[in-house]
């Protein structure tokens, strides 16, 4: 009886996932559409445009600044990949801050 259950909680998690996806990625691409028609052409005097063009926006945005992570454990793992990278490149900028320091102090004593 709990095998059932757990796959009818499952059929039913992926039958919402499969329908409110689509429905949130294009809510979405309304949204910029919307936003940019109303508040764009006002401040910048940019022309106006399509939803299908609002829509390649918000993809064209999410692959620029998120690398095309939509979801699941490839964001994660980008998430501990930058982290490393992080942390590596203040160990970097720490050893040549202390380099140029004692070189300026080498400097200052001569």
């Amino acid at each position: 009886m709990h095998g059932s259950d757990e796959f009818r909680h499952r059929l039913g998690k992926f039958f919402l996932i499969i329908f409110f996806m689509p429905l949130f990625f294009f809510g979405l691409a309304y949204a910029v559409w919307q936003l940019w028609n109303w508040l764009l052409p006002d401040i910048f005097g940019i022309k106006q445009i399509s939803y299908w063009q609002a829509l390649g926006l918000f993809v064209l945005s999410h692959i620029l600044f998120k690398g095309g992570h939509w979801f699941g454990q490839g964001h994660h793992h980008g998430h501990r990949e930058r982290a490393h990278w992080k942390r590596r490149m203040k160990e970097k900028m720490r050893h040549k801050l202390q380099q140029k320091l004692d070189q300026i102090d080498r400097e200052l004593r001569e």
